[in-house]
């Protein structure tokens, strides 16, 4: 008997510590702003994040928007965004949860010499739909994220950043989680860069050490039409 018990601990933690989120992985991104004007832009993003270090999916997610931009400085956009996670961090399962988001956002941005300070105020309306596992639910998100960016010539630079998340979920406000990253920034040209880094996320009960590759694509539609006149 005791036998059996000993048996029964030993396989209920080894399934309890594969349930466990993955403490690595991967988020390749790419942002593909379009600029219509000095003012307005379509703002497009999209990811795909990985299951611990291989390249099973863990997230997909696509987000868009509209941002108005009162100058060099300050602007504010709003947009929608679909999210599709895995309901459990088994490879051998498939079973995807979709959310729905609604999110508007205002952005700082000073820039002086090589130095570029940016802090941005995000707001999100969070909308989970049915899975195996849970029923629907709904929550709101508050994000702040504050970066300093210094560029060594006019291609090569580095970024430090910090994002802190609380969320509202059933009337309660609670810690969600908080981002700290290190980027590194290659600008290829004026309207395409490359990004490296690494990302430290820190959830109420796990830490993740994550890699994040992105790619930055400004399509500049007015500066096109000003070429064609």
């Amino acid at each position: 008997m005791q036998r059996f018990i000993y048996l029964l601990i030993v396989f209920l933690l080894a399934n309890e510590m594969k349930a466990q989120r993955p403490p690595t992985g991967l988020w390749a991104t790419i942002n593909l702003p379009v600029t219509f004007s000095s003012h307005w832009q379509w703002h497009n993003d999209g990811s795909y994040r990985t299951l611990g270090s291989s390249v099973a999916p863990l997230q997909y997610l696509y987000r868009s928007g509209v941002r108005y931009l009162f100058n060099n400085k300050f602007s504010t956009a709003a947009g929608v965004a679909f999210f599709f996670t895995k309901t459990d961090f088994e490879k051998t399962h498939h079973e995807f949860g979709k959310e729905f988001r609604l999110w508007q956002e205002a952005l700082y941005q000073q820039a002086k010499n090589q130095w570029q300070l940016q802090l941005r105020l995000r707001l999100e309306q969070r909308f989970f739909g049915t899975t195996s596992l849970k029923d629907e639910y709904r929550a709101n998100r508050y994000r702040v994220k504050a970066g300093v960016t210094k560029m060594f010539n006019t291609r090569i630079g580095v970024q430090v950043a910090d994002e802190y998340m609380r969320q509202t979920k059933n009337g309660r406000l609670s810690f969600d989680q908080n981002r700290v990253q290190v980027t590194a920034l290659y600008q290829r040209n004026p309207t395409t860069q490359f990004q490296a880094g690494y990302m430290w996320l820190k959830r109420p009960d796990a830490n993740q050490h994550l890699l994040t590759l992105a790619i930055l694509k400004n399509i500049k539609l007015h500066e096109r039409r000003k070429e064609n006149k």
